[in-house]
This record gives C-alpha cells, sequence and structure tokens, in this order.
C-alpha cells in the first residue's frame, strides 16, 4: 500500500506525541511564568493607593488583554526556527507531511494556548484570592461568569481567533520580527480599507455625508435628509445600514469563515515555501 504523503492519523499522532515530548517543560514553565504575570498584574488591577480591595473584581479586562497579547506573541513564534537555518533544516527534514506539520502548529497555538492561558489564569486567581482571605479574609468578587452570560463576550473570541490568524499568516511571511511586521501591515491594510470606503461613501452620496468619518465599513453611514439643508433649516441625519440579510451574511463571514480562509492561506504559503 502506498504511503500517504499528505495526512496519515497514525504519524500525525506520533508528531504531535514528538512535539509535546520535546517541549513539555516549556510548555511548563510558560503556565508557571504566565501565572505569575497575572498574579502581579491582578495585585496591580485591584489595589488602590496600594489597599487591595477585594470589591474592585476587575479580572474581564485583564483576562482579554491577557489573552490577546500573549496569545498573538505566542503565535508570531510559531515558525520561528525558519529563520534560523540549522534548525529550519531540522524542521524541514521531520518526517511528516507540510499538513501535518501545519495542524500541528494550529493546534498548539489556537487550542494549546487556549488550554495554557485558562489553567495560568485560574492558578493567578486563586492566587489572588487566597491573599485577598489573609489580607481581609473575603473572597475575591468573580465577575467574568457575569460578563459570560452577556451574548457579546463571546465575540471576543471570534476577534481573538482572527487575530491569531492573521498573526499565523505573518509568521510564515516574516521569520524574523514578525509581530512588529504583522501589526504594522494589518494596520495599513485596515487604514487603506476605511479610506477606501471613505471614497466610496463620497462618490455615491457627495455633500449629503454628515462628516468625512461618519461611516463604518461593511456596517452604515450617516447621511442628511432633506434637500437643501442649511443654518435656517433644522438638518436631520440619519444612519442607513445594510439590509439585515447582507448583514447577518457580512457577520457570519467573519465569525466563522474569515479565520479558516487565513488558516488555509498560511498553509499554502507555507507548502509553497518548503518546496
Amino acid at each position: 500500500m502506498q504511503t500517504n504523503n499528505v495526512f496519515s492519523a497514525g504519524r500525525f499522532g506520533l508528531y504531535i506525541r514528538k512535539h509535546l515530548v520535546d517541549n513539555y517543560r516549556i510548555y511548563g514553565m510558560s503556565v508557571i511564568v504566565l501565572a505569575v504575570l497575572l498574579l502581579i498584574m491582578l495585585l496591580l488591577n485591584l489595589s488602590d493607593n496600594f489597599r487591595i480591595d477585594s470589591d474592585m473584581s476587575r479580572l474581564v479586562p485583564l483576562y482579554f488583554i491577557g489573552m490577546f497579547m500573549t496569545g498573538l506573541i505566542f503565535t508570531s513564534l510559531s515558525f520561528s526556527e525558519l529563520g534560523n537555518k540549522p534548525h529550519g533544516i531540522d524542521y524541514l527534514l521531520l518526517p511528516a507531511s507540510q499538513l501535518e506539520k501545519y495542524l500541528s502548529t494550529l493546534l498548539v497555538t489556537t487550542i494549546g494556548f487556549q488550554l495554557i492561558y485558562h489553567f495560568a489564569f485560574y492558578l493567578a486567581y486563586l492566587g489572588i484570592d487566597a491573599i485577598l482571605i489573609w489580607h481581609n479574609g473575603q473572597h475575591l468578587k468573580n465577575d467574568l461568569h457575569l460578563a459570560f452570560d452577556e451574548t457579546p463576550m463571546v465575540y471576543f473570541y471570534h476577534i481573538w481567533f482572527f487575530a491569531q490568524a492573521v498573526m499565523l499568516l505573518g509568521a510564515i511571511y516574516f521569520q524574523k520580527y514578525s509581530l512588529i511586521k504583522t501589526v504594522f501591515l494589518f494596520a495599513v491594510f485596515i487604514l487603506s480599507l476605511y479610506f477606501l470606503n471613505t471614497l466610496f461613501s463620497y462618490a455615491f452620496f457627495g455633500s449629503r455625508i454628515s462628516r468625512w468619518d461618519a461611516h463604518f465599513p461593511f456596517v452604515g453611514i450617516n447621511v442628511i435628509l432633506g434637500e437643501n439643508p442649511s443654518e435656517h433649516v433644522p438638518r436631520t441625519d440619519k444612519f442607513l445600514m445594510l439590509p439585515a440579510n447582507v448583514r447577518d451574511g457580512l457577520l457570519f463571514s467573519a465569525k466563522y469563515l474569515v479565520a479558516p480562509m487565513l488558516w488555509t492561506l498560511g498553509y499554502m504559503r507555507l507548502r509553497d515555501k518548503e518546496m
């Protein structure tokens, strides 16, 4: 029987096992270091003039800030071995297909990182809670479960997976300073997209636009109603939005399709690079 050079479940499992065996010390130290850093940040976050207040629960912003910062930095280092010739040769000569190598990196930087981060954050939470009990005999007020009862908080995870996909693509394109380069180019892309949307807005609505920034790409635009608005006639503005079905389609694509498309593009780029 001919060996499958694209994907083999057994070979993929062995490759994942090798990766974990080679890096379990690094991941263990990462949990400890991350938990200590989060604990320090929680102490600073809950202190008021160097007095710790258990009622000042601000876990939600710190939780997401830590997840975004550490997650994107972790992802930006995914393919750093390709920037080092000896390590790059070892990586390319490993007996696994390109897809298996890429999927292992994708799993580590998404599911693997989320497991590490949540475990570290939980340890930091237990630590700050123990400090508060020792300090004033009160438990820390946990506002995370209240925040996650609200639907909009889930969108932060969609944004994180999108940002992770962008950073993974940047890590493949740039082996050195990938974090800085990717953030810079992404900012340029967003500004260019907003500028193009501004040009199209003026092309379609002209002087009826209330302000040059009175629009939001793929959402809607604020326009002036009436034929000849002037200082003597009260001006009426209205925010025109895309039809509901179009908005729902764009929202679905942004939530569930954009990140997989970027992951696929990253795999294609990695395959071309290894050739």
